[in-house]
């Protein structure tokens, strides 16, 4: 007689589910690291063109533009090695080729590297929010704090803290040696594995230094920056050009702060949560989370070339005439430039006709007056004590 089929059990059930789960987290994990590749890739083609244009020698006269040349190249460098980084582990099961050993090495050497060239991401922006706020809200002061040669020191200061702070980092994992090796076994957790390291440094130290400290400090700051813009709005204050240009340059770094803080947020809340349950991140929900704070930060790593674009004249003046950009450029600048000669020629058409209406004005006054010029002689004193004084508008950075 023939056996009875085997009944489909409830843990048979589970077990399938669970593979489908997984297959479908595998599957978004891979999506994802495809489209970091591509935002690494272009980010760094984006901070290239801002290290070379801040480090060009019409702008690094001023502080500001040596700490954003600091920021670029943090960001390029994190940029960089988040391709091997984040993503390595996810392409050798599509590319093949790769070999374990040779992949958990470059894993195991390159993520503190990223992890300094992220410390430096982070304290580099903080110390260009107190520049700003050095530049904004205490004006007299710039010329005493806002130096090159501050600008310098403090860059040097960044990176001696974030190779230091992160150089442990370099014994939080070892390669696995032995032969047969699973491809799960091939890079251990070496001080990782320590629960106090885990606690104190992991958990603690970097949440106060990372995340804690930095929005803190770029919080309050930009708040005082952004009060002291609307206070000048409202009153309607004459600035003069040196003003106006940090103003501008000001709220340009208020929208790369505020993607900072948004992109930012869940590394910190990933970060508590690894504090309590630190297992969640050896499964594949864990991994696809991680996989989604990466590509927060590669996104706020690689956005600071759309504000500057936006609002400096100066540098989208200066992306123009790079070599190789120049016939680019001039694609989408075509009909920038035709509307503006258009508005300019209108303008000029407008300003003909006011000044021939004001001068058969002046002309008929004459005639009529017996002291006819002493007339036109106090009407252009009271124009120039009125407020329709012309004034020179500069262009801001």
């Amino acid at each position: 007689m023939n056996e009875p089929p085997e009944l489909i059990t409830n843990e048979t059930i589970d077990l399938v589910e669970a593979y489908e789960d997984n297959a479908l987290i595998n599957s978004l994990s891979l999506f994802f690291t495809c489209v970091m590749v591509l935002m690494c890739l272009t980010g760094a083609i984006m901070n290239t063109l801002s290290l070379i244009i801040f480090t060009s020698s019409s702008f690094r006269r001023r502080s500001i533009n040596i700490l954003l040349a600091g920021l670029s190249a943090s960001d390029l460098c994190l940029l960089i090695l988040a391709i091997p980084v984040f993503s390595l582990s996810q392409l050798q099961k599509v590319i093949p080729g790769f070999s374990v050993q040779i992949t958990g090495t470059i894993l195991v050497y390159a993520y503190p590297i990223t992890l300094m060239a992220q410390t430096m991401s982070v304290w580099m922006l903080v110390s260009i929010t107190i520049d700003r706020y050095l530049a904004v809200c205490h004006p007299f002061a710039v010329r005493i704090h806002c130096t090159i040669t501050r600008a310098i020191i403090t860059i040097v200061s960044i990176v001696i803290f974030s190779i230091g702070y992160n150089i442990i980092r370099f014994w939080e994992y070892t390669i696995n040696t032995g032969e047969n090796v699973s491809e799960d076994m091939v890079i251990l957790g070496l001080l990782r594995e320590n629960h106090w390291y885990m606690v104190l440094y992991q958990n603690i130290a970097t949440s106060v230094t990372q995340f804690v400290v930095p929005l803190f400090i770029l919080c309050v700051l930009n708040l005082q920056v952004a009060r002291t813009i609307l206070e000048a709005t409202e009153t309607r204050r004459d600035l003069v050009a040196s003003e106006k240009r940090e103003h501008k340059t000001a709220k340009m770094l208020l929208f790369v702060v505020i993607v900072f803080i948004f992109c930012y947020t869940l590394s910190f809340c990933l970060n508590v949560l690894e504090f309590f349950n630190p297992e969640l991140f050896k499964q594949p929900i864990g991994y696809l989370l991680n996989d989604i704070n990466n590509i927060l930060i590669v996104i706020n790593s690689s956005s600071s070339f759309i504000f500057y674009c936006t609002y400096s004249s100066r540098y989208r003046s200066q992306i123009r005439t790079m070599y190789g950009l120049q016939w680019l450029t001039s694609r989408f600048c075509f009909i920038t430039d035709r509307d503006g000669l258009q508005k300019s020629a209108s303008n000029m058409d407008e300003y003909t006709a006011i000044s021939t209406c004001s001068m058969r004005q002046k002309l008929c006054s004459r005639t009529s007056s017996p002291n006819g010029f002493s007339s036109i002689r106090m009407s252009t004193r009271q124009q120039f004590n009125g407020h329709n004084t012309l004034k020179p508008t500069l262009s801001t950075s």
